[in-house]
């Protein structure tokens, strides 16, 4: 939250006030003692001479908190001390949530101080456990007695948006950082867009930081790139693409230049429509305006081409990203062999695969099951079996129900039931129920070995558990 003067307290001094919830007792004996001990001794006998010193029987908060107050131009040991005070000072036989002006007290040091980390890791506790509103006007009414940096604000908004616990939770914030006439840097804004649960919500929000009048105007905090690649996200995420214009119109007005992400984001949108020539014409005017394509810029059109069926273009694509010098994703190798594949042509996606092996890249199991599927319409399908069996020694990968259907479909065709049967076993195992396919598949095999006593037990069975029975008429005439 930032604005030109100190931040949004306004009026007396609730800190000093002891009936206020903000109270913090500087005149207390246990405040100064303990700040005394943790001050004036090395480090090794410190925190035992602060062990040592008498408590009084309660504790209050007001006093732990006043400690942190006058360590606070040594912010690592005064958030110690707030640790030990949570763990050994106020700590009770049953939970209860940390003193709320003691989670102030810590984050306004750690802020001050640009302890980010240490900042949000304090505040997102106090969010388990207080409502957006309690900790804002915590932070409000501590915020001129710790002399604290208007970084918390966004330390705030940020704990928020990473809790993710309730998406409008920010948004209430930010609202309140508005009201009281600041505005959140650019890039707690950015983020902010991104979590939020729409891109309707995500235009509001802009709108109530830039566009609407008000005090909290400041040319130091106007929207950079990030911010509307932020707002271009959120409506491509909800496919909206008809309101780019809104946002593009919006960066001209405030004269911000496009960048990689930007173009990213734009070609994605058309890349998905199967509009190559329109995502081409972009890709042409970000290389001509001098600004270098990333990974992510490669992937897109390469996935593009391979969607839209133009697979030799995307090899083009491929080739002059490694002239570039732009290392190839997993992504990269992935839609080349789906792009392959989809194109019938599985032995070309098998040397791409072969490729990324030597690269040191897992496949995908959903493209493990294109593969899977390419090969077996080829008649290929003890290979198939084994490209699974392969991917399968990796620890991190887990084979798709579809790799299996498909597998038991073309074994059942070529009449190896017992490799299907065990193959169906193993997907039992994995979790998978077996589907119609995957019954149809065995009762196609079993009427074609005239094993009859099996295809009934297998049509009783699909019966008992809902699964419509198909009848061959030609085999019963």
């Amino acid at each position: 939250m930032h604005t030109d003067g100190c931040g949004p307290a306004a009026g007396g001094d609730s800190t000093t006030d002891p009936s206020s919830p903000y109270f913090i007792d500087t005149a207390h004996p246990y405040a100064a003692a303990a700040a005394s001990a943790l001050t004036s001794h090395r480090s090794k006998s410190k925190w035992s001479q602060l062990s040592s010193l008498p408590l009084p029987d309660p504790l209050p908060a007001s006093a732990v908190s006043a400690v942190i107050l006058l360590l606070r131009r040594r912010p690592h040991v005064a958030l110690s001390f707030h640790n030990f005070a949570l763990r050994r000072l106020l700590s009770s036989p049953s939970p209860s949530p940390p003193p709320l002006i003691l989670s102030a007290s810590a984050a306004h040091v750690a802020a001050a101080s640009r302890l980010r980390r240490a900042a949000i890791s304090v505040l997102s506790s106090a969010t388990c456990h207080y409502s957006p509103a309690q900790i804002f006007n915590a932070l409000a009414a501590t915020y001129r007695r710790f002399a604290s940096a208007p970084f918390v604000f966004d330390l705030l908004l940020l704990a928020y948006i990473r809790s993710r616990r309730d998406p409008l939770a920010a948004a209430s914030i930010a609202r309140r950082y508005l009201s009281a006439g600041a505005c959140p840097l650019p890039s707690t804004t950015a983020a902010l867009f991104r979590s939020l649960p729409s891109a309707d919500a995500a235009l509001e929000m802009y709108h109530q930081i830039y566009t609407l009048p008000g005090p909290r105007t400041n040319r130091w905090l106007q929207p950079t790139v990030q911010t509307f690649n932020s707002l271009l996200l959120a409506l491509y995420r909800q496919a909206k693409y008809e309101d780019f214009n809104i946002v593009l119109g919006e960066m001209d007005r405030y004269s911000c230049k496009h960048n990689v992400g930007t173009y990213n984001i734009r070609m994605a949108a058309f890349c998905d429509g199967r509009e190559m020539e329109k995502a081409r014409g972009l890709w042409d005017e970000m290389v001509n305006g001098g600004i270098q394509p990333d990974v992510t810029a490669y992937n897109t059109m390469i996935g593009g081409y391979c969607g839209a069926g133009e697979v030799g273009m995307a090899e083009e694509m491929f080739k002059d990203m490694e002239i570039c010098g732009i290392e190839p994703s997993v992504t990269t190798f992935e839609w080349l062999v789906r792009g392959h594949c989809r194109a019938g042509d599985v032995d070309a996606a098998m040397l791409v695969r072969s490729d990324m092996r030597r690269r040191g890249f897992g496949i995908g199991a959903e493209v493990v099951e294109e593969v899977v599927d390419g090969l077996c319409q080829n008649r290929r399908v003890a290979e198939a079996l084994g490209i699974l069996r392969a991917e399968m020694k990796r620890e991190e990968f887990a084979p798709s129900r579809g790799s299996y259907e498909v597998l038991i479909r073309r074994f059942c065709e070529e009449g190896e039931v017992e490799v299907a049967l065990r193959l169906q076993a193993e997907m039992a195992g994995k979790g998978f129920k077996a589907g119609s396919d995957v019954y149809h598949a065995f009762v196609c095999a079993y009427e074609k070995a005239e094993d009859y006593d099996m295809v009934e037990r297998l049509r009783n069975e699909m019966s008992a558990i809902g699964i419509e029975v198909q009848i061959d008429l030609a085999s019963t005439q």
